[in-house]
């Protein structure tokens, strides 16, 4: 086996390509040489697509403006108003006409107490850092897509070659088969047998042909792409990293951002408790102003206050409320860490036991069977074994290459999944095993 270095995510300029290129960067499909054909592409190249050409991120751009919106309404003042009220005018008797009119013109407002102002600039800060983990989460999940759907795309490219292979098998037996019946050395039936597994053997590459495109196209999809610009990706299959335990990976789960937006979350509710603490402090409502009584011909100053009562009982009910929201959120994190703990065992278990699969075809199954069917053919050719044998031989070692390739896909995409979970790199840059594929 040949060790070949893990598809790492080249440096970009966009601040979450760098993020996501830490979680990602140990997703072991190798880097062909550079001189691929052009019309391939890379997964930093899928990466970079999906980035500068999703919705689903635009969306935060347009949240994090409705956030700066709030923030401003919330470093407002109480406003102040002006009044003007008219007394003692269009009246009867001695208050008729406006002789008697009493002009009063005021300005008012209120002077609130606990830092009211404060408390709420913190919620909106505290909204600001938890969509910042919302989006990095969000980013997470569409570069794990992209990152799987690019994988899907590698598997398939392998088992075309592998009908491709077989298709070639398929018509090098009917053309030694054909050629054994025209001696008279085998039976006709053979020939028919023969040509009846040519035409199954088409009809699996054409197949998979159509699927092959069908991925590429998911692929495209992914940044906006109705059709694959591209003939093909770039990576080995058969190259993967050494995994880290279940243990190794909890240790690292506080930094997960899954966990991290509870944090968030708690310092939202948070703020939004002290606001409500703050408004159990009671505003002061004030009242100034000049009154014209026309009268006595003469002016005076007015002036007021005002205060609401039993404001800390009347807000009860709310801040009981806010506190049973935060004191859930513990329990909702506790709750989450055990759902993520258990979806990691399955992700690493199943990363395990395909691994397992590819490491034994590779090394003990396929060699077997290649050698079983270089066997099995000139045995045919001389006479020794007949047709069922070559057959069922040839047949074994394909659906052998077919399980192999398929085991290496779930490696990569149980890898894929453990750092869209995570969000770190979960999986070491030391490769365990590598081989060029068999193809």
């Amino acid at each position: 086996m040949s060790s070949s270095r893990p598809l790492g995510i080249k440096k970009a300029s966009s601040a979450y390509l760098k993020l996501i290129s830490a979680a990602l960067v140990t997703m072991s499909i190798s880097v062909q040489p550079a001189n691929a054909q052009k019309s391939s592409i890379t997964l930093e190249d899928a990466l970079k697509r999906t980035l500068s050409n999703n919705p689903d991120l635009v969306v935060f751009e347009f949240k994090s403006s409705a956030l700066d919106g709030e923030s401003k309404m919330a470093s407002l003042r109480p406003e102040m108003s002006v009044g003007v009220e008219v007394e003692n005018v269009l009246g009867t008797g001695e208050v008729s006409g406006i002789k008697d009119a009493e002009l009063t013109l005021t300005l008012s407002s209120v002077i609130e107490l606990g830092d009211k102002v404060s408390g709420r600039m913190n919620v909106v800060s505290s909204k600001k850092a938890q969509l910042l983990t919302q989006r990095r989460i969000r980013t997470l999940d569409i570069l794990g897509e992209t990152t799987r759907r690019y994988i899907n795309v590698i598997v398939q490219q392998a088992l075309h070659k592998t009908e491709q292979r077989a298709e070639m098998l398929a018509r090098t037996m009917l053309q030694t088969v054909s050629t054994r019946v025209e001696a008279g050395a085998s039976s006709p039936l053979e020939k028919k047998r023969a040509e009846s597994a040519l035409s199954q053997a088409r009809l699996s590459l054409l197949i998979s042909e159509q699927k092959l495109n069908e991925y590429k196209r998911d692929l495209a999809i992914m940044w906006g792409d109705t059709n694959a610009a591209f003939a093909e990706v770039e990576g080995t299959l058969l190259s993967f990293p050494n995994s880290l335990s279940l243990e190794q990976v909890l240790s690292q789960l506080q930094s997960n951002p899954h966990v991290l937006l509870y944090a968030d979350n708690y310092r939202v509710q948070e703020a939004r408790l002290r606001v409500v603490q703050a408004s159990q402090q009671f505003d002061i409502a004030w009242e100034a102003g000049i009154r014209r009584m026309q009268g006595i011909d003469d002016t005076a100053l007015v002036a007021s206050i005002s205060v609401p009562l039993n404001t800390k009982q009347r807000n009860l009910g709310e801040y009981e409320q806010q506190r049973a929201l935060l004191d859930s959120i513990d329990y909702q994190k506790q709750a989450k860490i055990r759902e993520l703990t258990r979806q990691l065992n399955q992700v690493i278990s199943a990363y395990d036991q395909a691994l397992l699969t590819v490491t034994t075809l590779q090394d003990n199954v396929v060699p077997t069977l290649e050698s079983a069917l270089k066997l099995a053919r000139d045995g045919y050719e001389s006479g020794r074994y007949n047709y069922i044998e070559w057959v069922t031989t040839q047949q074994q070692l394909i659906d052998m290459q077919r399980t192999m390739i398929k085991a290496a896909g779930l490696v990569h995409l149980r890898s894929a999944d453990l750092e869209a979970l995570t969000g770190i790199p979960v999986f070491s840059d030391s490769p365990s095993t590598s081989a060029q594929s068999s193809q």
